[in-house]
């Protein structure tokens, strides 16, 4: 098992050049609002919209036509863009310190190297706040900004001037959150949002999937665009949105889902364009995979393109009218003798509403190519396989490998470790090719002037990958009579040689 230790992804203020999204945020597109605190929240942009940001509720149509990575401050009822801000809190001054400081987390190293200043003699007996619960909230009644507040605050302190500069500033960043309320607009590309949900669950890996495990799921399993990917996403979408962004419109995605319908609600925050999307992904049901085992296995035998007939369902034709009319479930109403309305009609004749019934063959013909769709994919294989399932592997996977193209890469992901042993033990007997597990070991580190170390918490751990090539079976098999085949030659030379030894010394001891 491999471990490596990597450093926190960065979060762009603007997404990779891939998802080529619009400049400014566009009416319609999800945002991800990110606090100082390090709260995220996913917002909807839109005029009417409306969101409880923390302690307010706040109109979202502040957000529209504002730049990705812009930052607003949270009114009582709105939020407000601070053109020419790229820090939340780089404008902010409070006493001796500016903006800057705050930026930078704190003042330089020459500034307070040698300075005896500590917090050795501080006691949070809350008698060092001069001013009242009362004057604070008569502040907020007559319309003082947030920075007016936090100033008053530290004028009528009287440990303030005693504080070091990294208790300023944390002081500071603290009635900040409280007081002057700033979020910065993130697009949402892959990194930015699985690193969103990941934060938001908690840093707990059964409801989300860390950022880095994504990354590399799309780097093992080979995932570029134009390539043909089967996906099996347990975690709402995150990893099927990130595929998508990798595709960049070109090739296909096979979702894969268990039940009556895919569950992707997080798809909708990568803010995928619908003509991708058509073009890009599409759904099949995993039930429907025994099925196609038997014409994939056909296809591979033969040798042919294995075509399948065009189904006859649900067209326009004049037997579906009449099964339709018997159903009795596209009728308007049934008119009576005497009701005056449909006199020309027949009594007890019934209407039939065929602009509804054309509405429901449509609906279900486009479900059925759909479905046509995905198993000629199947059919024809896959050329790489992503699995982020909560499910068995071990049950799984052998089942989904025999859609794969010999030669191709795939890539499993579960949050446990033993299940990933069982298979990988299974695809071992197989004759897999390069098999690996790993485990990323990712933890966050705090680099300022003159106090960089790791923080204090961390995520356990991300997850395991198990990666890997698959090999046919015949070719496994050749391999292995191969490699036995050479140990018995091996074997029979050393035998010769011991007995051509044995001969050469009877021989010397004749004479």
């Amino acid at each position: 098992m491999a471990a490596s230790a990597s450093s926190p992804l960065p979060s762009p203020s603007s997404p990779p050049p891939s998802a080529s999204p619009p400049a400014v945020i566009q009416e319609g597109a999800w945002v991800i609002l990110q606090m100082g605190d390090g709260r995220n929240f996913f917002a909807c942009a839109q005029q009417k919209g409306m969101m409880r940001l923390g302690r307010v509720t706040i109109s979202l149509s502040g957000l529209i036509g504002v730049p990705y990575g812009s930052v607003l401050e949270v009114h009582p009822d709105r939020l407000v863009p601070l053109p020419g801000t790229t820090e939340l809190y780089e404008d902010l001054s409070v006493g001796d310190m500016d903006g800057n400081d705050f930026a930078r987390g704190g003042a330089p190293l020459g500034e307070y190297d040698g300075v005896s200043l500590d917090n050795r003699d501080f006691a949070d007996t809350n008698t060092a706040q001069r001013l009242s619960m009362e004057e604070v909230e008569e502040l907020k009644r007559s319309g003082a900004s947030g920075q007016a507040i936090i100033q008053a605050l530290a004028s009528n302190s009287d440990t303030w001037e005693k504080k070091t500069a990294f208790a300023k500033q944390k002081w500071t960043q603290k009635k900040a959150h409280k007081y002057v309320v700033r979020v910065r607009a993130l697009a949402g590309c892959g990194s930015n949002v699985a690193e969103a949900l990941f934060v938001k669950s908690g840093l707990v890996k059964t409801t989300a999937i860390r950022p880095d495990s994504i990354a590399q799921l799309l780097s093992f399993g080979n995932v570029a665009a134009g390539a043909r990917v089967l996906v099996l996403d347990s975690y709402s979408g995150v990893v099927l949105g990130c595929i998508l962004e990798r595709l960049g419109g070109e090739g296909k995605a096979i979702s894969l889902y268990a039940g009556a319908q895919a569950h992707i609600d997080h798809l909708k925050y990568f803010n995928l364009p619908t003509d991708q999307l058509a073009q890009t992904l599409v759904h099949f049901p995993a039930s429907a995979l025994a099925e196609l085992e038997v014409g994939r296995a056909r296809r591979r035998a033969e040798g042919g393109e294995g075509g399948e007939e065009e189904d006859a369902r649900f067209l326009a034709t004049a037997e579906e009218e009449a099964r339709a009319r018997a159903s009795g479930k596209f009728v308007l109403h049934t008119t009576r003798e005497g009701e005056g309305q449909g006199e020309e009609k027949a009594a007890g004749q019934e209407d039939f509403d065929r602009a509804k019934w054309l509405k429901y063959l449509e609906k279900k013909r486009r479900r059925l190519c759909v479905l046509a769709e995905g198993r000629r994919l199947l059919i024809e294989g896959a050329d790489c396989l992503v699995v982020a399932s909560r499910h068995d592997p071990s049950v799984v996977v052998p089942r989904l490998l025999a859609f794969l193209e010999d030669g191709a890469a795939f890539a499993v992901y579960h949050e446990y470790l033993e299940p990933l042993v069982a298979l990988y033990a299974s695809l071992m007997e197989a004759g897999m090719l390069r098999l690996q597990m790993l485990s990323t070991w990712w933890r966050e580190y705090q680099i300022l002037p003159g106090r960089s170390h790791p923080h204090m918490s961390m995520s356990s751990d991300g997850g395991y990958l198990l990666t890997g090539i698959k090999v046919s079976q015949g070719e496994a098999g050749q391999r292995e009579g191969g490699g036995e085949e050479e140990r018995q030659g091996q074997e029979g030379e050393k035998s010769s040689g011991k007995e051509g030894g044995g001969n050469r010394k009877r021989h010397r001891n004749q004479r």
